[in-house]
């Protein structure tokens, strides 16, 4: 790949020694993220904390090698896709093309001015000269000044963003009837119902929780009336809480994370409410081939980051072997 001259590189992109949050509000920002939505370490958390709404990032689908973004008043918010996994790296090809696709969307948006950290060479470990050397290759003709922050004046702040606590995801087999829970403690059960309107919505993971808890007459009461997505139904036993997150019009629906964030929310709320410390919560994987492949990976994702305030708390995520299937 050919660069373009020293002066175009400098008339493009600009390094400089401040903190990225610290640019002035008329900067657009971005940054590298899995496709998992994870962002759970580096500067990822503070733009989770900052920006929040992961729901609706992942409800944008983004691929690996494309942008997600967010509009945040008048400025746009970007999320470089440059790797499947959290746990995983990046290559210079899927920065590469996610670069591309972030140069396409600031031409579309008008966005002239653009802050971003040295995308792909923190916890990822690229080489920044060969990174920047791309950002100056397709940028030359986009209308955009870059600004590339370095944290040089805040290592402090930097060093606190690598330290975040997040909750604690625990896989189990077994059934919701063999969960062990401590003294005094009581369960948050998760479920997802995938319609708002007759007929009841009901599962096997409904099946085996009511096989426990007996909330299923109660919950077909409330279905008598139409519901609304991101919807939180919520029935109280002695031993747990089951909550029920409406987070579809439809079964033939995509199934909706930023529907499901507003139930979280909701959740996060009660628990706080309910005072409990160091909460438990059990969810269900689901195995449904009509669904995306990392469903899973992201709904534990948009729970840490929905309950992160919770931390230290726990996510029990229940594996099932064999297909979701609708017993409505």
């Amino acid at each position: 790949m050919e660069l373009k001259s020293d002066i175009n590189q400098q008339n493009v992109v600009e390094e400089v020694n401040t903190f990225l949050f610290d640019m002035p509000s008329e900067y657009s920002l971005g940054h590298c993220v899995a496709r998992d939505m994870r962002m759970s370490a580096g500067i990822a958390v503070y733009f989770k904390r900052m920006f929040g709404r992961v729901g609706e990032l992942m409800d944008q689908r983004p691929h690996v090698g494309s942008v997600a973004y967010l509009q945040h008043n008048d400025r746009f918010i970007y999320y470089l896709i440059t790797k499947e996994y959290s746990n995983s790296k990046p290559t210079y090809s899927t920065i590469t093309a996610a670069i591309k696709k972030l140069r396409d969307s600031i031409i579309t948006h008008g966005v002239k001015l653009l802050a971003i950290p040295r995308i792909g060479c923190g916890l990822d470990k690229l080489d920044w000269s060969i990174v920047r050397g791309i950002i100056v290759n397709e940028f030359q003709d986009a209308g955009c000044a870059i600004k590339v922050c370095h944290f040089t004046h805040n290592l402090s702040k930097e060093s606190e963003l690598l330290r975040v606590e997040h909750p604690s995801t625990i896989k189990v087999h077994k059934n919701i009837k063999d969960v062990e829970k401590r003294e005094f403690e009581k369960l948050n059960i998760i479920l997802y119902s995938r319609k708002t309107t007759l007929p009841v919505y009901w599962d096997k993971h409904f099946q085996s929780v009511d096989d426990k808890y007996c909330f299923k007459s109660q919950y077909y009461e409330d279905y008598q009336v139409d519901l609304k997505v991101g919807q939180c139904l919520h029935y109280s036993r002695i031993e747990a809480n089951i909550f029920i997150i409406i987070t579809n019009k439809t079964t033939a629906d995509h199934f909706s994370y930023q529907n499901l964030e507003k139930g979280l929310v909701i959740i996060k709320l009660l628990i706080e409410k309910d005072q409990q410390s160091h909460p438990t919560f059990i969810i269900h994987t689901i195995n449904n081939h009509t669904f995306e492949n990392l469903i899973n990976k992201k709904i534990v994702s948009l729970m840490c980051s929905a309950f992160l305030d919770l931390t230290p708390c726990v996510i029990l995520q229940i594996e099932s072997s064999k297909s979701l299937t609708n017993l409505s």
